[in-house]
């Protein structure tokens, strides 16, 4: 009869309600003593099990256990029931944990019975993860970095573990603004990224921290020191700026500084070291500090390595669960099962260097907790710190597990692998370009005929470099594209001739329009091409594309920004063309340049080798691959630059010509176009194109080499339904 009033009260769903958490040990360990009596269990071996069809329940019992300094791991299972038998569907939520018997957590004699001594067994995670009190302190300096500290400030996440701070920078700006006053500056790498400091981190704070609201100054427009770039609060200024404008910081005084992403500066573009500007401006306080933070870039490049090894090289050390070993986390000592053949993880662990044992994630909290920096170069100037995503707290970060599989999927793409390696290992990618030799590429080879589509390759982009002066001509590259990154080089072509001359574009006209036999009989098109128009002839470039004469026919424009998009978004160019100007007539894409030979050099590497049976990759295991009658020239021009870590730019090696390479990287870009986008598509696009192009009945052919001819009434007409047909096809290229 009290179901009904509990319906009405909106008490039907079982929970914990947020005052019991709040409650005292005892009253809570009552409560859990009940919940354990209930749907609790326990093996013998002091290993206990709560379960409960409520999630909310589930999630209610979580933090009861936590609040009491025990353990848990959830288990999420279906739902069965009787005798094993299949349920009628839903979810089960298991919560695992130990409690000995100087804990007990049952009233009932035949449970409380199975909880067994402590005697003899390991430490307990209620002994290791105790909360004894909560209590007030007054604020003070903190090293918000450090975790082993009883006087700094703490995290506690979901498990209730304590953490170092996020955010340490905005932290310690906070700090800085409400008790330790001085002028101060944040330096981010772009106005893109200032931007979204200010709005994503600063302005949150600002409004909702009682504190720094109490101390900032409202914003007027006519105050020259109260703006978007200068905030004056009581006792100080803060100064936001890119790295490219810390120049205005000259006749600035700092207090304290904040570099945040250093390695993300655009150090060819800037006028003077930032690092060093700041520095110099910081020399009038005895008292200053520089908070220098970012994830690594490139090897011997990289400005926080530099720093780091300058420093004295603190990482964070944890105790083996099993030996008690104290070491840092590494991900060489990672290991994971796959399910089957995919790149899908599992199970991950890590493998003790010192006993072998195998570190489950559950261990984490615990290791976390224990852990404590030790600085591996004692005695230099500065404190320098190192840590990585293996140390992320459960459910505050990518899980073993996860990472694992992220990892597995960059191996054949990297341009996930590099930000991999320097976010979530934070480490420097080391360059490889100069392991790379002509005379290897040439032994890769295969047995193909140019001119000719292989097994596997679904998609032919073209690259075009514009070439004046005595030797004017265009280079043409066409490469082929199949799923798993795998390409194809499917042609080379030079058109000698001068590019001022209308006929050098119809003969290009002629060629893109082109088709190549693949095995099966079918005639692949080219489906986009793209033309430098950064170097030569631009408006030349611009009047071919305009004409739209060649299908999906992009004028690009090389940019050497480093790690971002192989092909950015369009820009409006006008195009002057006999003396009349076309005002926006053309779109521009530019070009990452530098990410693409960064991806097309780890792809040569990376083929180089050897597979996970550990022998020499095979050519269909091989992402980059070439045809035996490609000369030699070709292999020579592909590798003919080099990267030069001290001015972060590629060059190109003395006496060698780079058209192959340049023209890859301008197809590549090609197969960007947002029409194909190959880096995008999914599975089932590939395998249908697949089914299309690789089946025994061709599509009919258009002929290989003709001009384009113009448009006639009867082409016109509305078409049949198998010409439909074949035009759906067409167009789903």
């Amino acid at each position: 009869g009290w179901l009904p009033d509990l319906r009405d009260l909106g008490l039907t769903e079982k929970h914990i309600p947020a005052l019991y958490q709040r409650a005292s040990i005892q009253q809570r360990l009552e409560l859990l003593r009940g919940l354990m009596d209930g749907d609790g269990s326990v093996d013998g071996r002091g290993r206990c099990e709560y379960s409960s069809s409520s999630k909310r329940l589930a999630d209610g019992v979580f933090e009861l256990l936590c609040g009491l300094g025990i353990k848990p791991t959830v288990y999420v299972v279906p739902a069965v029931g009787f005798n094993g038998a299949a349920g009628k569907g839903g979810t089960h939520y298991r919560l695992s944990f130990i409690a000995y018997a100087d804990k007990p957590i049952f009233t009932l004699s035949r449970k409380l019975q199975r909880q067994p001594d402590r005697v003899g067994r390991r430490t307990s995670e209620t002994e290791r993860r105790r909360i004894v009190a909560v209590e007030q302190v007054e604020s003070v300096p903190v090293r918000c970095i450090a975790v082993d500290s009883p006087s700094h400030l703490y995290l506690a996440g979901k498990t209730m573990i304590a953490t170092h701070n996020t955010e340490a920078g905005s932290n310690w700006l906070g700090y800085i603004m409400t008790h330790a006053k001085g002028p101060v500056a944040v330096v981010m790498p772009t106005e893109k990224s200032l931007n979204d400091w200010m709005a994503q981190k600063f302005e949150p704070m600002s409004k909702e921290t009682p504190a720094i609201v109490e101390v900032l100054s409202s914003r007027s427009n006519k105050d020259s020191v109260n703006n978007a770039q200068r905030k004056r609060f009581t006792g100080g200024i803060l100064y936001a700026k890119t790295a490219g404008s810390t120049t205005e910081l000259k006749s600035t005084s700092l207090r304290y500084a904040i570099a945040d992403e250093v390695d993300e500066y655009d150090w060819s573009t800037i006028q003077g070291d930032p690092i060093q500007l700041l520095e110099v401006r910081m020399n009038n306080f005895h008292d200053r500090k520089l908070f220098i933070v970012s994830s690594p870039t490139v090897k011997d490049a990289s400005r926080i390595e530099v720093l780091f090894l300058e420093g004295d090289q603190q990482r964070y050390m944890v105790a083996c669960p099993h030996c008690d070993e104290r070491q840092h986390l590494v991900w060489a000592q990672m290991r994971w099962r796959k399910i089957g053949a995919s790149q899908n993880v599992d199970h991950a662990y890590y493998v003790c260097q010192e006993c072998g044992g195998h570190i489950e994630e559950h261990h984490k909290p615990a290791m976390l907790a224990g852990g404590e920096w030790q600085a591996f170069n004692p005695g230099a100037p500065f404190p320098s710190f190192h840590i990585n995503a293996l140390y992320s707290p459960i459910g505050l970060g990518l899980s073993w597990v996860e990472l694992a599989a992220k990892w597995l999927r960059a191996q054949d793409d990297p341009s996930q692998l590099m930000p991999f390696i320097n976010t979530a290992l934070g480490e420097s990618w080391a360059d490889r370009t100069h392991d790379i030799k002509p005379n290897v590429l040439i032994e890769r080879a295969e047995n193909y005929e140019l001119g000719t589509v292989p097994h596997g390759c679904l998609i032919l982009t073209a690259g075009i470099d514009v070439q004046s002066g005595a030797d004017a001509r265009l280079e043409i590259q066409v490469v082929g594209h199949g799923p798993n990154n795998r390409t194809w080089v499917i042609e080379t072509h030079v058109i000698q001739s001068n590019p001022a001359l209308d006929a050098t574009w119809d003969a290009l006209a002629v060629y893109l329009n082109r088709t190549f036999p693949n095995a099966y009989g079918h005639q692949l098109p080219i489906a986009a091409s793209a033309i430098d128009s950064g170097g030569h002839h631009t408006h030349e470039v611009y009047h071919f594309v305009r004409s739209r004469r060649a299908k999906r026919c992009m004028a690009i424009k090389g940019r050497s920004a480093k790690g971002g998009s192989i092909l950015g978004k369009p820009s409006k160019q006008d195009v002057k063309w006999n003396k009349v100007v076309d005002k926006r007539g053309v779109d521009l894409y530019s070009v990452g340049t530098d990410t693409a030979k960064a991806t097309l050099y780890a792809r040569l590497n990376a083929d180089g080798e050897n597979g996970e049976d550990g022998l020499a990759k095979g050519p269909n295991e091989r992402m980059v691959r070439f045809s035996q009658a490609l000369e030699p020239s070709y292999f020579d021009q592909l590798v003919s630059e080099t990267f030069d870590p001290k001015k972060n730019v590629w060059v190109k090696k003395a006496g060698k010509r780079n058209e192959a390479l340049d023209t890859w990287v301008y197809a590549y870009a090609a197969a960007q176009h947002p029409e194909i986008n190959i880096t995008k598509k999914k599975k089932y696009e590939w395998d249908r194109l697949q089914l299309q192009l690789e089946s025994s009945a061709p599509v009919e052919a258009a002929p290989s080499s003709a001009t384009p001819q113009k448009e006639t009434p009867q082409a016109r007409a509305k078409p049949t339904t198998q010409a439909r047909r074949r035009g759906s096809f067409v167009k789903s290229w």
